[in-house]
């Protein structure tokens, strides 16, 4: 491995050149700049302070992509290294960065340099740094090729009378020496395999800013050409930033014209007006849900094997394979980003109730909803019918905790059999092996005696109530526009009455069964009071159609102002079985 490779030392000075003139270009396979402000800070300090930053690796290849370059030529490719070299232009140069949400911005970093040694000379600068008299707001002005030490010198003068500048030259002219702070940069012979230096840059990272498994994927995908790799990455970066921030669309367009003349940039073009979906999944996401509904799978690790064609652990390779594979991966990502399917899957949760991020109850599960729904697809169901059994799917999966337990095998397990039989067969399956009377009479109403309402039961009994378009609790405001707004929710048997039954834990006023939402005005009339004690209060107010109505909508007994301390353990009972009868309700309406 000593032969393929070299080390030499640039200046910093001679790096940022390299880079402005294109002659070090930054590669595909690398990601974002993430780093924070006080990260940028800390590897201008210790330059100054004359500390070893590390290493760079870079790597000569005319055939790798190189993010807006094309091809890489001559140039010299940053294999390791992206974030600090970034740093060093936004910091020194006052270059623009994108960051992991693809947003321009800038890093400045402030400097004082009158502090005695031991002081803290750096800080992300802010409205502070700016208005103190002593910091220099921001770094890079020092840089400018006009910058002028005299000029600046009157002016520090002018800002901090009767300050001891004994060190200010000292110090501006040691924070400019950075520029001549040397580098070592280990340069790989253009002999070698992208897929050895795909695995060197994994390595190196992994004892860095550690690479996951996805970003490991990620890299192998990124390299094979051949195969659409690069495309194919492309696609599910961009895809998931466009999600965050649309206006990226514009950036990409200017950039990457060969990228968005293919099929992939044109799937995911629509996305460049989207606003605030429900479901914003990460490139990890997106490569759960492909591994899904392509290869029945969820390791990661699996899908690295089929990719690189791996028959067996003995390390037989296939191309056929690897081939298949890679066409297979990008079938899934043009399925997964494209404009019918996505917004489709969120048309369907908002039609059938789940219309708010709060219904929503983990990101693990939209990305196995979503998985069913593309399979739906790739099945042939379409339109209404599709929409339908997705809105069960997800029901089935709250109620029941479908993926509670073991949820990658269960996924593993539901695309064997949809494969085999069918989704619709599968679902029918499940249906009359779980949800039976029983389920709905006993399991489920118990499960409305949680005093947590983050429950998954919970969830899909709001979105039965969202999807009814039901009334919040005497009035005609719409339970989904409370409970969207955030409306703070109400006991409806309150805690003081309670306690004063001899009910004084939370498991009795704080479970599920006791809990409703209520709109303002309704508020002012019920206040904390007992239903008896409201009773007439509230029918002078409200009519008597409208107090019965809002009641079964919102699964409450209708002999609320007749209960008293020996009926609250029955009327929480009933509750909750009334609210199971309306989940049940609404599951097989659809």
């Amino acid at each position: 491995m000593a032969d393929n490779y070299k080390i030499n030392q640039f200046s910093v000075a001679n790096i940022l050149n390299l880079v402005e003139s294109s002659q070090i270009a930054i590669p595909e396979i690398q990601r974002p700049f993430v780093w924070k402000g006080k990260e940028v800070c800390a590897l201008i300090d210790s330059l100054y302070e004359g500390y070893p930053i590390g290493y760079l690796i870079v790597w000569q290849n005319s055939q790798v992509r190189i993010r807006g370059f094309g091809k890489g030529g001559t140039k010299k490719i940053l294999i390791d290294g992206q974030q600090r070299i970034t740093a060093l232009m936004a910091a020194l140069l006052g270059k623009e960065v994108l960051n992991d949400s693809y947003q321009s911005q800038h890093i400045n970093i402030a400097f004082n340099p009158i502090v005695s040694d031991g002081e803290e000379h750096f800080a992300v600068s802010d409205e502070k740094y700016v208005e103190d008299p002593e910091w220099i707001e921001d770094i890079s002005v020092l840089f400018r090729r006009d910058f002028s030490y005299r000029k600046f010198e009157k002016e520090y003068k002018d800002r901090n009378p009767g300050k001891d500048l004994s060190n200010l030259e000292k110090n501006i002219d040691r924070l400019k020496g950075i520029l001549k702070h040397q580098v070592g940069i280990i340069e790989l012979s253009f002999l070698l395999d992208i897929d050895v230096v795909s695995e060197i840059f994994i390595r190196i990272n992994l004892q860095g800013k550690p690479l996951n498994q996805e970003d490991f994927v990620m890299s192998k995908i990124s390299v094979n050409e051949q195969y659409d790799g690069d495309r194919i990455r492309n696609c599910i970066d961009y895809f998931c930033h466009l999600l965050q921030e649309p206006s990226f669309l514009n950036i990409i367009q200017q950039n990457e014209a060969d990228f968005m003349a293919t099929e992939y940039g044109q799937k995911l073009k629509w996305a460049g007006s989207i606003t605030k979906p429900m479901y914003v999944p990460t490139y990890a996401d997106m490569l759960k849900v492909v591994m899904i509904v392509c290869f029945g799978k969820t390791k990661v690790g699996d899908l690295v094997h089929l990719l690189s064609g791996k028959l067996s652990s003995r390390g037989e390779v296939s191309k056929k394979l690897s081939k298949e594979s890679f066409e297979k991966l990008g079938m899934g990502v043009k399925e997964f980003v494209a404009e019918e399917n996505f917004q489709g899957f969120l048309n369907a949760l908002k039609t059938y109730g789940y219309g708010c991020d709060r219904l929503l109850y983990s990101q693990a599960v939209l990305n196995y909803c979503y998985a069913m729904y593309l399979k739906m697809g790739l099945e042939g169901i379409k339109g209404e019918e599709r929409d339908r059994l997705m809105a069960r799917w997800m029901t089935m999966a709250l109620i029941t905790g479908h993926y509670q337990s073991s949820p990658d095998s269960t996924v593993t397990k539901d695309c064997t059999v949809i494969d085999e039989e069918g989704f619709r067969s599968y679902l029918k399956q499940i249906e009359e092996l779980k949800l039976t009377d029983e389920f709905f009479e006993s399991i489920l109403s118990e499960k409305y005696s949680t005093t947590t309402l983050r429950t998954a039961p919970f969830l899909a009994y709001m979105a039965a109530q969202c999807a009814g378009g039901e009334k919040s609790l005497y009035s005609d405001t719409p339970i989904g526009e409370l409970y969207e707004a955030k409306a703070e929710s109400y006991q409806i048997l309150p805690k003081a009455y309670l306690e004063k039954c001899g009910f004084k834990t939370r498991e009795t006023y704080g479970q599920a069964a006791n809990i409703t939402f209520i709109s303002k005005d309704v508020k002012s009339i019920v206040k904390k009071k007992s239903p008896a004690d409201y009773a007439d209060a509230l029918k002078a107010k409200v009519e008597e159609d409208m107090i019965a109505n809002t009641l079964r909508a919102n699964a409450i007994p209708e002999n609320i102002f007749e209960i008293t301390e020996k009926d609250v353990e029955t009327f929480l009972l009933e509750r909750r079985k009334l609210m199971a009868a309306k989940v049940k309700d609404y599951y097989f309406g659809l």
